[in-house]
């Protein structure tokens, strides 16, 4: 069991290195809007920046652009447009 934790927090670290690879990603003002929301809720499990909610990693989440907090703190990125800045 504690394997299985280690491979998922090393692929997560693993996948954090290659944002890049994110096709058609949100801009960075958009991602910071997101992730400053997400850094201060009281679900985010701080070891491995995941949601306690839906279990996503929030670091890589925030780069997508179609997705949505799962508490509606913030939405697809043409909704974020209004909310970022």
């Amino acid at each position: 069991m504690l394997s299985k934790l280690k491979q998922r927090v090393e692929s997560y670290r693993s996948g954090m290195n290659n944002i890049d690879l994110i096709p058609n990603k949100v801009s960075q003002e958009i991602h910071d809007h997101r992730w400053n929301i997400c850094s201060t809720c009281d679900k985010l499990w701080k070891p491995t920046s995941s949601c306690k909610v839906c279990g996503c990693f929030m670091k890589i989440k925030t780069w997508m652009p179609n997705q949505r907090c799962p508490l509606d703190k913030w939405g697809p990125a043409d909704e974020d447009k209004n909310g970022a800045g």
